[in-house]
């Protein structure tokens, strides 16, 4: 009975220690404290620890309280919705079940909050709404879903927070994501808040703040722009957690064709080149993290929901296209532009598949998107050639970046044209090549020859097996090249040839 007893009195106090000191404490010995009230919970709720939901979402609807409500939640959500191997499978599909009770209440108050935030700092009434020739209002998807509230909220200004609300919000969105990790696609996921999430995801894409504390230079301002950033972050993290469900309700598809409109209308505003920018220095001034999270949305998308979401005739997938095509090729990193090709790369498997399984109509698919892939095929090559992109490839230190179908002659052309200048000494042949701008040239076109050998060679298995008689000539004038060129350096031996520049062209040379 005394022990009974016990834990009843720390039940008791332990929440009336955090609430009266809560502002006090250490950050870290606050978080442990509610740790420790949500272990009891997790042991006890709601048994012998009736009042303890109920308690965090009081704390959450108090203003004074509400960061401690949010943190109290979001551990809670960590520790109940997703626990430890210490206790029984009944045990955790009870705390699932008791959680679930209360996901419609929980999303309706964080709902609450981002939503009266965002109203209180709108500045949309003193600012006039954007012209209808501003190009801001999404043209290129605007017939992706007529949703004409989403129209007129999304080109709003972003308001500026102060760091409070910007405090809550980021305890909130944070909620969030977890909350979306685990329970199920339903009603209680609400267009409001899908919407209000969408605003915040906004902040990411505002590169103003970004320029104003650089301009402004003190570290507050610095902060507070990283703040802003970082609640754009957060909210694509929360897009992508309902993005990554692939089991998706027939009630909720609607609000998938929501999501992707307002999804695709950041991507069009962070792609979109004006007078002050170009696409290429926008995506610049983004955060890094914001962008791999945009990266990770357009991943799943095509991974998880193209398939289901093409069948939409209001679905505008070559527009889509033509985006992530300036997404692509204007990322600021390789590692920006490779996550891109890989999201390319699930599109072409879908769309083999797609053709595969539907080969009576197999031509008008291939017209719908031919366009669309000759223009990636042409990009692609161009950006593993040093005729265009020397700065980057010469950063990559030899690595290969990805193959599709070349066209070799002006570069077969140079290396065959190479016997003109190979002059004999009395050490052996020499290649009679000085001129600094002449060696560089040569240098750029074998790397890119290299290059093009290795993407050639690559195409073997497109020639063989079932298509080996229809494709036969093509693969013939292909091999015929290809001996040519092998013949060709082995009769002048070009890797043995002295150069003026050795420890440039000799490497060229014999790749």
């Amino acid at each position: 009975m005394g022990f009974a007893e016990d834990k009843m009195e720390i039940r008791s106090c332990l929440p009336k220690l955090l609430l009266a000191h809560h502002k006090t404490l250490p950050y870290f010995i606050r978080n442990k404290l509610c740790k420790v009230i949500v272990d009891i919970g997790r042991q006890d709720w709601p048994m012998f620890y009736h009042d303890f939901f109920t308690n965090i979402l009081q704390l959450i609807q108090s203003p004074v309280t509400t960061p401690l409500g949010l943190i109290m939640l979001k551990t809670t959500s960590e520790e109940l919705a997703c626990p430890r191997e210490d206790l029984s499978v009944a045990r955790k599909e009870e705390l699932r079940k008791l959680l679930l009770d209360q996901v419609q209440t929980v999303l309706g108050l964080l709902t609450g909050i981002l939503e009266t935030v965002w109203d209180k700092h709108s500045v949309t009434a003193a600012t006039p709404p954007p012209s209808p020739t501003s190009g801001e209002s999404g043209d290129l998807l605007s017939n992706l879903l007529q949703s004409p509230s989403s129209a007129k909220l999304l080109p709003q200004p972003i308001p500026v927070l102060d760091v409070e609300s910007e405090y809550v919000c980021s305890l909130a969105l944070e909620c969030l994501a977890h909350l979306f990790s685990w329970i199920p696609l339903s009603a209680s996921i609400t267009p409001s808040l899908l919407t209000t999430i969408f605003h915040f995801a906004r902040f990411g894409c505002d590169t103003r703040a970004r320029k104003m504390a650089s301009v402004n230079g003190s570290s507050q301002n610095c902060v507070l722009g990283q703040e802003r950033g970082r609640l754009g972050v957060l909210a694509m993290s929360c897009i992508n957690e309902l993005m990554s469900k692939n089991c998706v309700p027939m009630e909720f598809e609607e609000y998938l064709l929501r999501m992707f409109q307002q999804t695709f209308y950041l991507l069009q505003k962070i792609t979109k080149d004006n007078n002050a920018h170009t696409v290429k220095s926008r995506l610049e001034e983004l955060d890094e993290s914001y962008i791999e999270k945009f990266t990770d949305f357009l991943r799943l998308f095509v991974s998880v929901h193209l398939r289901r979401i093409e069948s939409y005739s209001q679905f505008p997938v070559v527009e889509f296209l033509t985006l992530l095509f300036k997404y692509t090729f204007h990322q600021p990193t390789h590692e920006g532009y490779f996550s891109c090709l890989d999201i390319w790369t699930l599109f072409l498997d879908y769309l083999t598949s797609k053709i595969k399984s539907r080969l009576g109509d197999k031509e008008a698919v291939l017209n719908r998107y031919e366009d669309a892939l000759v223009l990636l095929l042409t990009e692609v090559l161009n950006r593993i050639q040093f005729r265009y992109n020397q700065a980057q490839l010469e950063e990559l230190d030899d690595e290969t970046l990805d193959d599709d179908f070349p066209v070799l002659q002006d570069n077969l052309d140079v290396y065959l044209g190479l016997q003109q200048f190979v002059v004999t000494s009395g050490s052996g042949h020499r290649l009679n090549i000085t001129a600094e701008n002449d060696c560089r040239r040569l240098h750029c076109s074998l790397r890119d020859l290299s290059s093009l050998l290795q993407a050639v060679g690559r195409l073997a298995e497109y020639f063989t097996g079932d298509v080996f008689a229809a494709r036969f000539n093509d693969a013939l004038t292909v091999v015929e090249r290809l001996v040519k060129v092998t013949l060709y350096g082995s009769q002048i031996k070009l890797y043995n040839i002295e150069t003026a520049v050795p420890s440039v062209l000799k490497p060229d040379l014999i790749d």
